[in-house]
């Protein structure tokens, strides 16, 4: 059972939220964005930290708090006017692909690589405080780094995405005066061959090395003996791929460096081929606005390739690979339980989970469910149907009753509410329905779980039923925002109705197809267990579940889904009493409720049914 916030602590609480606003209102505008005293001390000219704030700025390494993020990230469309002057080739569709050789001061050394590679492609030679007039066989585009009045940081990530405009196949960085360079085209999306040092020149100190081997795609040494000595000095990589070995890279050895370059580009291009190849219309989810989305107007192939390189650069280390929160990139398939039961391949060699397993035919598991969309025209089912829905805000009942009608299916209806006056304003609004509507005054207790699987046991196990729907008028209140009414919308449009008669298509799939047991709305977010694990141990023990768990899990997020009354069996021989749920207020997570809502898609395969989701292209509610 929680612990019950007393009275002072409730009062304590509304204080600080209400001097929170206020301190919020002196601090941003009207648009979210800081203001000009907040910009002055905390950030520079180009919306980058100022040394000393970072703290204030970022709640973890890379990722700013929220009341910034977005008007951080429009700092990149301020680089492009930075490098304007810059003489770059102009990006074009015909010709050769191009790839991007980076050095720092004289390029000629780079003449057999930029032979070598100027056989099949057309070379960038990016050549940082280099003297014009290279003479070598390539587009030269000599940068004076070191007398610009741009900070050297930012000017090298203006480089950086005017290069990514190009769209090269891979980026070579040679030296390690160009590490900054190979960690900004990354960050970019441009697959990086780090040559930390030549056969006569130094070879990167351990914090330029590191920074290479954190970042770039693949890392090259001149010898074997300098990278058996960079694995003496950070054996924290000594797992890592890609970390070769090329003797005299600059000379003799040109042409395999430029082969491994070759290698790391040709690998995105193939992994993204292989995902077009097969049902691409279902990468629409790509389309929802999510937080880690790459800055800018972007084509579904930049989204993958940008999406790859996410993937690429959090696998590289074993970071935590959801931090921050990765999101669907395939409808009906989870990547981060793929890659929990592909660790071999989706994080020992890096590939991308969703192009993995396309390549190995799409095999079934619990990574995959099947995906109902809208249907072409509303129809009725021939299906025993009820609808439960409890409403503590009875106001939102005409709405549920309005995406009700556009299907041709007519549930009887189970309503639930916490008082005698708001069954009575749900007994009104309910008077013209064409079917049978029950209600019912149940405590407020166990929020929508409680009133069903406890207030409507009866009807549950009673057998008159072949599928109940179960939803719930949602105002959730988070810290910083009201979410209940997208989150609501999006669950309703997608299980109900709005603009397609879902409810219809949802009962359909159930009625041509008798094992499935659950469908739900599938969400676009990849979450993990939270703080629910051991709530969920307990309830998986009393339930007799014996599925193995991973760190993730994919369930019906908002708790509102259409289920058939046997699948449920394993949560209804829990026999639920009022007693057993939390009282009043209950915490955002960790209670019994949020456990079993987790835990419901593995319930339905114990008893023998599978799962489904139902999606209406183009939804989300983040």
């Amino acid at each position: 059972m929680p612990r019950q916030r007393g009275k002072s602590r409730k009062r304590l609480t509304r204080i600080s939220q209400a001097l929170g606003r206020a301190i919020g209102c002196l601090l941003f505008d009207g648009g979210k964005r800081p203001r000009l005293l907040v910009r002055a001390v905390l950030f520079d000219a180009y919306r980058r930290p100022r040394p000393g704030s970072g703290a204030l700025v970022y709640r973890q390494p890379g990722r700013p708090r929220r009341a910034f993020a977005a008007w951080m990230a429009g700092a990149v469309d301020l680089l492009p006017a930075l490098v304007a002057h810059v003489p770059f080739p102009a990006p074009t569709s015909d010709g050769p692909r191009r790839v991007l050789f980076v050095v720092r001061g004289d390029a000629r050394p780079l003449a057999a690589l930029v032979e070598a590679a100027a056989d099949t492609w057309d070379v960038v030679l990016l050549r940082l405080d280099g003297v014009a007039g290279a003479g070598l066989a390539a587009h030269d585009v000599p940068v004076d780094v070191t007398g610009s009045r741009v900070p050297r940081r930012v000017l090298i990530d203006a480089l950086a995405k005017r290069s990514a405009a190009l769209r090269p196949l891979f980026a070579l960085t040679v030296g390690p005066e160009t590490a900054d360079a190979a960690n900004a085209l990354e960050r970019f999306g441009v697959p990086v061959v780090a040559l930390v040092g030549t056969s006569s020149g130094p070879v990167a100190d351990s914090a330029g090395l590191e920074r290479l081997l954190s970042w770039a795609s693949a890392v090259v040494f001149p010898s074997e003996a300098a990278r058996q000595a960079a694995r003496d000095r950070l054996p924290q990589f000594t797992g890592r791929c890609r970390v070769l070995a090329v003797d005299d890279p600059l000379g003799a050895g040109a042409g395999e460096l430029v082969a491994i370059g070759r290698e790391i580009g040709d690998e995105v291009d193939n992994e993204i081929a292989l995902i077009l190849g097969c049902a691409p219309e279902r990468l629409e989810v790509l389309d929802i606005p999510h937080e880690t989305d790459p800055p800018g107007e972007l084509d579904v192939v930049q989204k993958l390739k940008w999406q790859i390189f996410e993937w690429r650069q959090r696998t590289l280390l074993r970071r935590p690979v959801n931090t921050p929160p990765l999101r669907r990139d395939y409808s009906g398939f989870h990547p981060l339980i793929y890659a929990e039961h592909h660790p071999v391949a989706c994080f020992d060699q890096r590939r991308y989970p969703l192009s993995h397993w396309i390549q190995r035919g799409c095999p079934p598991g619990p990574w995959a469910v099947p995906v109902v969309g809208p249907p072409a025209a509303p129809r009725a089912s021939g299906l025993r149907t009820a609808l439960h829905g409890h409403f503590y805000y009875p106001d939102l009942f005409p709405e549920l009753l309005e995406r009700l009608s556009v299907n041709a299916s007519r549930p009887d209806l189970f309503l639930t509410t916490d008082t005698e006056a708001k069954a009575g304003e749900l007994r009104a609004m309910a008077a013209g329905y064409p079917a049978p509507v029950r209600i019912d005054v149940v405590p407020n207790i166990g929020r929508d779980i409680g009133p069903f699987f406890t207030a409507l046991r009866d009807v549950l196990v009673g057998g008159g039923y072949d599928v109940f729907f179960h939803v719930h008028g949602k105002k959730t209140k988070g810290r910083r925002r009201a979410i209940g009414d997208p989150w609501r919308t999006f669950l309703w449009g997608n299980l109900i109705g709005g603009e397609h008669p879902m409810l219809d298509a949802a009962l359909a799939h159930m009625e041509a197809d008798g094992r499935v047991g659950l469908v739900y709305p599938e969400d676009t977010h990849v979450l993990d267990w939270a703080t629910n694990e051991r709530v969920c141990a307990e309830l998986v023990e009393d339930m007799g579940l014996t599925e193995k768990r991973g760190r993730y899990v994919d369930f019906p997020v908002g708790n509102m889904f259409a289920a058939r009354p046997a699948a449920l069996a394993p949560v209804l021989a829990l026999d639920l009493r009022w007693e057993d749920y939390p009282a009043e207020p209950i915490p955002d997570d960790g209670t019994m409720m949020h456990g079993l809502e987790r835990l419901l898609p593995a319930a339905v395969r114990k008893a023998g049914y599978s799962c489904a989701a139902v999606r209406v292209p183009g939804t989300g509610w983040d």
